[in-house]
C-alpha cells in the first residue's frame, strides 16, 4: 500500500528539536491551520483513553472544533472529574465554552465492558465520523477515519502470528510491547483495504516521545530498555509536550489535507517514510514489517475470532 504523496507544512520546525514547548507546532494549531475552531458542529468523535495524557489532550483539542467529542473511561468518578475539569477551563478559554464532552464507561481489559460501551455509544448518538483509538480495544463502530496510535517501538517486533501471547516462546516485556504497536499499525492498513472505498479510512500514527502515564506504568521488563534511551541528550532533545504530542493524531483526526486518505503511518505531522529494520529505535520512520498484507489479513481474522464476532459484524 503506497503512501500518498502530502506536503508537510510542519517538517521545518521538526527538523531541529530543542525539546518540549519548542517551535514543533501543537495539536491546538493543527485545528487553527486547517480553520475548524468551532466549525464542525455537524460532527461526533470518539477516543479511547481520554482521562490522561495524549488522549485528554485529544479531548481537550477535539472540543475546540465544536463538534460532539465522547471519551472513554474504566472510572466514572475519574470521568466525571475530566468533565468538570474540561467545564471549568472553558470558563477562561473561549474556544472550550460551549465544549460538548461526554464520556462512554469501557474498560479495555474487559471484551464485556467493550462490547457494552459501544452500545452505550450507539444508543446516544446516531453516527461517529473520526474514532481516535488513544488506547486499548477497538469497538466495532464504522467511521469516517479510524487513527489508531502506534508508536516507533513497532521497531521491536513484528506481529507474532499465532503467538499473541507469546505461549510459543520465551517471554518477553519488550517483545509484547512491540508487537502490540505493529498490530495497531497493521489494523489501520487493513481498515483502509477493507473500506477505503466505502469511505471509511485507517490511519496509524507515532505521537513523539512524551512522558505520558503510560511510561510510568510500564513493564517493569521494558523499563531498564527504555529509561537509559530517555535520560541520553539525544532523546531529551526530541521529547514533545503533551499538546505536542496530540498534534499528529488531531491532524490525523481532522486534517484537510487527509480527507479521503488512509493506508499510512504519520509521524511529526506529516506521512512518514521506510527506513532500514537495524536504525535505532526513536529513528524517524517505519520498519519494513510495518506494511504486511498477508499478515494484516491473518491478523483481522484472528482478532474476529477471539472477539466472537463475524466477519460481517
Amino acid at each position: 500500500m503506497a503512501s500518498p504523496s502530502i506536503p508537510n507544512p510542519y517538517a521545518e520546525a521538526h527538523a531541529s528539536p530543542s525539546g518540549p514547548g519548542d517551535a514543533r507546532p501543537t495539536a491546538y494549531q493543527m485545528i487553527k491551520d486547517n480553520d475548524l475552531l468551532g466549525k464542525m458542529t455537524d460532527k461526533t468523535f470518539l477516543v479511547t483513553g481520554g482521562t490522561d495524557g495524549l488522549g485528554l489532550e485529544t479531548v481537550r483539542t477535539l472540543a475546540k472544533t465544536g463538534a460532539r467529542v465522547f471519551f472513554t473511561a474504566r472510572s466514572g468518578e475519574k470521568a466525571k472529574k475530566i468533565v468538570d475539569l474540561l467545564a471549568v477551563e472553558g470558563k477562561t478559554d473561549g474556544d472550550l465554552k460551549n465544549a460538548r464532552i461526554e464520556w462512554v464507561q469501557i474498560d479495555n481489559m474487559s471484551l464485556k465492558s467493550v462490547k457494552a460501551g459501544a452500545e452505550d455509544f450507539l444508543r446516544r448518538s446516531d453516527k461517529l465520523n473520526v474514532l481516535v483509538a488513544n488506547a486499548g480495544a477497538l469497538p466495532n463502530f464504522r467511521a469516517g477515519r479510524v487513527v489508531t496510535v502506534a508508536s516507533t517501538a513497532h521497531a521491536f517486533s513484528t506481529v507474532q502470528l499465532g503467538n499473541y501471547g507469546q505461549e510459543s516462546k520465551v517471554k518477553s516485556g519488550i517483545i509484547a510491547y512491540g508487537q502490540s504497536k505493529t498490530a495497531n499499525i497493521w489494523m489501520a492498513n487493513e481498515i483502509e483495504r477493507r473500506y477505503g472505498a466505502e469511505g471509511l479510512h485507517g490511519l496509524s500514527i507515532h505521537p513523539g516521545g512524551i512522558v505520558t502515564a503510560g511510561y510510568a506504568n510500564m513493564d517493569p521488563i521494558v523499563q531498564p530498555i527504555f529509561e537509559p534511551l530517555f535520560s541520553t541528550e539525544a532523546f531529551q532533545k526530541v521529547f514533545k509536550s503533551l499538546p505536542q504530542g496530540a498534534a499528529t493524531q488531531v491532524l490525523a483526526a481532522v486534517g484537510k489535507d487527509y480527507e479521503g486518505k488512509g493506508g499510512f503511518y504519520m509521524e511529526d505531522c506529516g506521512v512518514s517514510r521506510p527506513i532500514p529494520d537495524d536504525e535505532m529505535v526513536g529513528t524517524y520512520g517505519y520498519r519494513s514489517w510495518a506494511f504486511n498484507p498477508d499478515g494484516e489479513k491473518r491478523l483481522w481474522a484472528d482478532s474476529l475470532k477471539m472477539a466472537g464476532l463475524d466477519a460481517d459484524e
